[in-house]
């Protein structure tokens, strides 16, 4: 007993032997896509919109076979359990567990619209006043109110008050002239040095620092060591361009 290709068959093996070798050619390309390296970097979500993703070019030009993942979240992420190479941390560590490397010291500052024309303290009094929302309270946080107390003015009554649950919400309306904002001057570096946004006056306030941390558990791969020099190289040109 014996299987015997008819006629029929006998015309069509050959065709659907090439249609199978490119059919497991493209698959094992599509497999070999699938395990190109992937660093996953989290930050918060306006560091992530306005610092990080504006230098990803850069990495991936230096690095094309290396794909990266960024996750965006205002709640830190437990490093080790999530998954997560590298996170950009906003605070004053220390950070137990995790090996940390000091990147940007922050600092706040009031900014508007040029087409405001403010000049001095005085003409906070004829603008809105644009809040964000901080989601962790904490009394070294900046706000107009201990902006106010550092430049030894009286907290004024401003024409009125705009609130935002979003530190980015708040920089686009300071942006679009809504009114004067106490923002990150890592944040809307770009702005200021487009014009899109001047700093009229000080003080400037300090905030919180940035730090650069991973799981102390794991030895990074050369992917994530790859990652990790970009992101301090990129520090270091933002000190070189201020």
């Amino acid at each position: 007993r014996q299987v015997v290709l008819t006629a029929a068959a006998e015309i069509l093996y050959p065709v659907l032997r090439v249609g199978f070798d490119h059919f497991a050619e493209v698959v094992a390309r599509l497999d070999a896509t699938r395990r190109r390296p992937i660093v996953k970097i989290s930050a918060t979500t306006a560091f992530t919109a306005k610092w990080l993703l504006p230098r990803v070019r850069r990495f991936q030009a230096k690095h094309p076979e290396i794909d990266l993942q960024l996750h965006a979240s205002d709640d830190p992420v437990d490093v080790g359990a999530a998954q997560i190479d590298l996170a950009i941390r906003y605070g004053h560590g220390p950070y137990p567990g995790l090996r940390s490397e000091t990147m940007l010291a922050d600092k706040f500052a009031p900014v508007a619209n040029p087409g405001l024309a403010m000049r001095t303290p005085e003409d906070l009094c004829r603008v809105p006043l644009i809040h964000f929302a901080w989601r962790r309270p904490d009394a070294a946080n900046p706000t107009w109110e201990s902006w106010f107390k550092a430049a030894g003015i009286p907290m004024i009554e401003p024409a009125s008050h705009l609130h935002f649950s979003e530190e980015s919400h708040a920089i686009q309306a300071a942006v679009a002239g809504q009114g004067a904002a106490l923002l990150s001057l890592i944040l809307v570096a770009e702005e200021l040095k487009a014009g899109q946004l001047v700093q009229p006056f000080g003080p400037e306030v300090d905030a919180f620092t940035y730090h650069l941390v991973e799981d102390a558990a794991q030895p990074p791969s050369i992917p994530v060591q790859a990652a990790k020099a970009w992101v301090l190289d990129e520090v270091r040109l933002t000190f070189l361009s201020v």
